[in-house]
């Protein structure tokens, strides 16, 4: 999951140069593994021939049957796939994707496959294209199937429109409009007043243009969908933003579309646990408890790897803030910092600070020969776009172990470095 994050830094953000992804789909992965191939997989993998013929006899002459409205059918037998709900069965899959694509595997950082999950980036469109069909002729070659149809493409870097995951984005800053705002008669897109460049009110303009109309840019750089051919009749559609194990990856990288998910699925568990967090009876350490463990640890799922803004930091603070109050009880007349010292919570952007240090820590203590390393410290030829550099995440760990006095040599030793970390918490608790 951090991986593409890390490549959309240094190839989208800071060099402005392509990068390509294709995120694979299998069609019905678990259902079309073929008996024969579990067998040779597992024999491919050098286990010894007394447990394959165990695993094997789980599936000799399987049956089932199926419920429907007018009753259970007669018994089936079922040739293909592996068992559904059975705990050997990940391992049997993952055995199986293991051996099937150690032919066509490149290997890090241009893969990543997590199951049946599987992500390919490339530097070309051509380059992409030929690792897809690679992959998609070994795995019908073996009886597993490409779903097409679900298999999306993307692109970063260029000139690609940033996406800050809004209803209403502006046409011209692309950021939320709010109600101070005008339409644009020839793109049909709402526009901030500042981005507008009338002065006075907005009422009593009767015919609109945004500033990207008037100059020709509506259609340059626009995150729509498109296909590509990778064969003769077959497309895969080009989406402006992918989620991928979670994390939200979009076409311009950054971490504003990430922040955009995670922030909607936080409240969506925070409203599924309101009788119980906004509950009067129940104590304010009780709540807190419940909230860091359910509501907090979605909010901040994947967040050791994003690079905040000033912006991304607000929307995530204000999240908390509302969601505090609300269990407090309290609207109006009571700071959030009171609030949050009486209920035990830690300021959410040092959670975020220490989970970035803690991940920092695991990577800088692998094997300067591991991918996961080389591609923290991964340096791209080429000059930087005009303008000031985006910031990345490398930068933002450089910033977070100047504001806490540490040093990266430090993260070598484990028990010292958590030792660190530790101190940060209950100090700022």
């Amino acid at each position: 999951m951090k991986l593409p994050s890390w490549m959309q830094d240094i190839f989208g953000r800071l060099k402005r140069k392509p990068l390509y992804y294709a995120f694979v789909d299998l069609e019905k992965a678990y259902d079309r593994v073929p008996r024969e191939v579990v067998r040779w997989a597992m024999r491919d993998a050098g286990l010894d021939e007394w447990l394959v013929d165990t695993v094997m006899c789980m599936y000799s002459e399987a049956r089932t049957v199926v419920q429907t409205d007018d009753g259970i059918t007669e018994e089936f037998e079922v040739g293909v796939g592996v068992h559904q709900g059975s705990a050997l069965s990940p391992l049997l899959f993952i055995i199986v994707m293991d051996r099937v694509s150690k032919r066509v595997r490149g290997g890090l950082p241009w893969e990543l496959l997590y199951a049946d999950d599987l992500v390919l980036m490339a530097q070309s469109l051509d380059e992409l294209r030929d690792r897809l069909n690679k992959w998609k002729g070994d795995m019908e070659a073996k009886g597993m199937r490409v779903n097409m149809g679900k298999t999306k493409v993307m692109w970063t870097g260029g000139e690609a429109r940033r996406d800050y995951g809004v209803k209403f984005p502006c046409a011209v800053c692309d950021k939320g409009v709010g109600s101070n705002s005008i339409m644009c008669e020839t793109c049909g897109r709402w526009t901030h007043k500042k981005c507008s460049g009338v002065k006075g009110c907005l009422g009593r303009v009767i015919h609109f243009e945004c500033s990207r109309c008037s100059k020709g840019m509506a259609g340059e750089g626009e995150s729509v969908s498109d296909r590509l051919e990778i064969e003769p009749g077959v497309f895969l559609e080009r989406v402006g933003k992918f989620c991928y194990l979670g994390e939200m990856l979009g076409e311009e990288g950054g971490a504003e579309l990430a922040v955009a998910s995670r922030v909607g699925k936080a409240w969506g568990k925070f409203n599924t646990l309101a009788p119980l967090l906004c509950n009067k009876g129940v104590s304010g350490k009780v709540k807190a408890r419940m909230y860091v463990t359910c509501v907090r640890s979605c909010l901040l799922y994947g967040s050791e790897t994003w690079a905040l803004t000033k912006e991304n930091q607000r929307k995530v603070e204000c999240a908390e803030n509302r969601m505090i109050r609300k269990m407090s009880g309290v609207k109006d007349g009571v700071p959030v910092e009171k609030m949050r010292q009486e209920m035990g919570i830690m300021k959410i952007t040092e959670v975020i600070r220490m989970g970035r240090l803690r991940w920092f820590g695991h990577v800088r203590r692998r094997e300067e020969s591991s991918w996961v390393r080389r591609c923290m410290d991964m340096e791209i030829e080429g000059r930087n776009p005009k303008g000031r550099p985006k910031l990345t995440w490398r930068q933002v760990v450089r910033q977070d172990l100047e504001l806490m006095g540490m040093e990266e040599e430090e993260a070598e030793d484990r028990d010292y470095w958590r030792f660190r970390l530790d101190c940060m918490r209950y100090r700022r608790t």
